[in-house]
């Protein structure tokens, strides 16, 4: 019998995440995630963020693509690596608040920003899905947020209490801090050496699909410039992926996973 992994070949989270324009969202992704001051301090002081963010960024999504479109036993070694992982990564933060990567309340954040994040920049360029779709696509998050050490009762029980949640999060304790702001810097320009105007694309889209208060609070504008050239993308995305040879549109894991 084919082992298919943790998730049907027909599920959502294959469908939207196998993608590749996706990960152009990532730093919005990652960006919402820093923007948590303990989240900040964990990547600050338990990674090789500041001196290598890309090698640490393919990392993780090598890992998370893994998770869903890997057969069982892949699927369960990238968990428990995150799990590993996170069991070490523990200390205080700027203003003496301890944290750990293992506290379920991190963990949702984290959760939380892969999800929508993910799921708006696919609608902006697919079109909204069906109600079911949405909740369908939470539901196999859940999934993986139970297997990260997230108990059932403290998520949200559907897509639109999610939305709610991170409204709450964003009004109460999603306020970045100094080490959000700098380590915020390597994710928005983590080449140093590449001229800022060619970044300008990039900024756009990320600061298209980050909540206001986070866009200003890491300083990217989104004035007429920047929308209209966020505009421009989409358009052009939503031109281009239909057409797009599956080598180019489709990620590599979904790759295999579909031919297995």
């Amino acid at each position: 019998m084919r082992d298919a992994g943790l998730f049907a070949p027909d599920s959502t989270a294959r469908r939207i995440d196998r993608e590749a324009f996706i990960l152009l969202g990532g730093s919005a992704a990652l960006l919402m995630q820093i923007a948590h001051p303990l989240v900040a301090a964990g990547v600050d002081q338990h990674s090789t963020f500041r001196t290598a963010p890309s090698q640490r960024l393919l990392r993780t999504i090598n890992t998370a693509l893994s998770v869903v479109f890997g057969d069982r036993a892949e699927a369960t070694r990238a968990i428990a690596r995150i799990n590993g992982a996170h069991r070490v990564v523990t200390g205080v933060a700027a203003d003496g608040t301890h944290y750990t990567a293992r506290d379920p309340a991190l963990l949702l954040w984290v959760q939380c920003t892969l999800v929508l994040t993910s799921l708006r920049f696919y609608e902006l360029v697919i079109g909204r899905q069906p109600d079911r779709e949405r909740q369908r696509y939470w539901e196999d998050g859940k999934l993986i947020a139970g297997r990260l050490g997230i108990p059932s009762h403290l998520m949200p029980a559907s897509i639109e209490d999610l939305e709610r949640y991170e409204q709450r999060m964003l009004e109460t304790v999603v306020h970045p801090d100094a080490t959000s702001r700098e380590l915020a810097q390597v994710v928005i320009r983590p080449y140093g050496w590449v001229p800022g105007p060619l970044w300008f694309p990039i900024d756009a889209l990320t600061a298209a699909l980050l909540p206001p208060s986070l866009r200003d609070a890491f300083g990217l504008r989104f004035g007429r410039a920047e929308r209209l050239l966020f505009r421009a993308t989409i358009v052009a995305l939503r031109m281009l992926v239909p057409v797009t040879p599956r080598f180019v549109r489709v990620v590599p894991h979904a790759r295999r996973a579909e031919a297995r």
